[in-house]
């Protein structure tokens, strides 16, 4: 077996959400996945217990063996692995596990010392990494860099919509979950709107054709994409979903406008279908205009912080009223999950989970 080999496996709790999440966590702090096998389901193999996914995964790293380890051991702890690791002779310490992590080959490297032995010394006897191992070798073009995506735990949602307030990092959430679920991504093209920059400038007078040329684009791009899916992605993920044009349109819009906004509204929303689930990035007021600032679209700089408290405010009380689908509201105001990796873990990880309809609040 040519390369650095690492088995997985897990048997407790989110088994799919660990093994997608060790995956991660390898990529971040031991190197690329060149390679990764499908994810079979075997009886607890040494004991008497609940059934293992187990698959293989081939990496690129220059880690030597013993500090592998090491990195391994680490992300096994942050994964909730709490017990001392035994001997892999020591069959009778054998317990269940979130996430248990071999090295099973290092290239054509043999060693055997108190730590660790290579090749692992049980590969002949666990026979279901047998086929593991050649679907690796056999099945993965030359050259792919990267690895299958297990979506499996995702099943429980076709449509995902990642919802916030202005600069709240809606579309850079949505993005990276459609990398990482193989999902089919939908973006607002609020460049598009050229009434934008004058609302903000003058937003009387230019409320209601912003909010009209939003809600037909909206509708447009929508019923366009979710009509035409692609059948080789397992889910849409977009970063707005069509009720924002009402929360919207309700802060911005006189009464009379908003009358016949609604009208409208009412006869073009029917013919969408609603997302299976909504995540909602709440963030302060300050941590908004930081965003905003960052990122430097100029017609954006008019935006005050009154403003964008009177459409967080708007969200919330709409959402609060959502009955028939489940709305996660999750206070992101210390979360970093575009360049903190374990925070955008702990956010993919919240997609993992099954929720009921309603309101769910997550406060970090």
């Amino acid at each position: 077996m040519d390369g650095i080999i690492i088995s997985l496996g897990s048997n407790l709790g989110d088994r799919y959400g660990y093994l997608s999440r060790a995956r991660d966590l390898i990529m971040r702090d031991v190197g690329p996945i060149s390679a990764a096998s499908s994810i079979i389901e075997t009886p607890s193999w040494g004991f008497d217990s609940f059934a293992f996914l187990n698959q293989v995964i081939r990496v690129e790293t220059t880690l030597p063996p013993h500090q592998l380890l090491d990195k391994l051991q680490a992300i096994e702890r942050e994964l909730g692995r709490t017990e001392k690791r035994a001997s892999v002779y020591d069959t009778k310490s054998y317990t269940d596990r979130t996430i248990d992590l071999d090295i099973l080959y290092y290239n054509d490297l043999s060693l055997d010392d108190e730590r660790l032995t290579l090749p692992h010394p049980k590969i002949a006897e666990r026979t279901f990494f047998h086929p593991l191992l050649r679907e690796i070798n056999a099945h993965v073009p030359e050259g792919d860099t990267q690895p299958k995506t297990d979506t499996s735990f995702m099943m429980n949602y076709n449509y995902i919509v990642v919802e916030g307030c202005i600069g709240a990092g809606k579309t850079s959430l949505a993005e990276r979950f459609a990398r990482d679920f193989n999902s089919e991504l939908i973006l607002e093209r609020f460049v598009d709107n050229n009434f934008l920059p004058k609302f903000y400038k003058d937003p009387v007078h230019y409320a209601f054709p912003v909010e009209m040329t939003f809600l037909t684009d909206r509708y447009q791009q929508l019923k366009t994409l979710l009509s035409q899916r692609d059948l080789f992605t397992n889910s849409v993920v977009a970063d707005y979903f069509i009720d924002k044009c009402i929360i919207f349109a309700k802060n911005n819009l006189q009464s009379d406008e908003y009358n016949l906004y609604t009208k409208v509204y009412d006869i073009i929303s029917t013919y969408l279908p609603r997302p299976d689930i909504i995540l909602y990035l709440y963030n302060n007021t300050d941590r908004l205009l930081q965003n905003i600032a960052k990122r430097g679209r100029d017609f954006e700089q008019e935006i005050t912080a009154d403003y964008l408290g009177s459409i967080q405010d708007s969200y919330m009380t709409y959402l609060n009223r959502y009955t028939t689908i489940p709305v996660l509201i999750v206070e992101a105001h210390n979360l970093d999950f575009v360049h903190n990796e374990a925070d955008y873990l702990t956010l993919k990880d919240l997609l993992s989970k099954t929720y009921k309809n309603g309101i769910n609040r997550i406060t970090f």
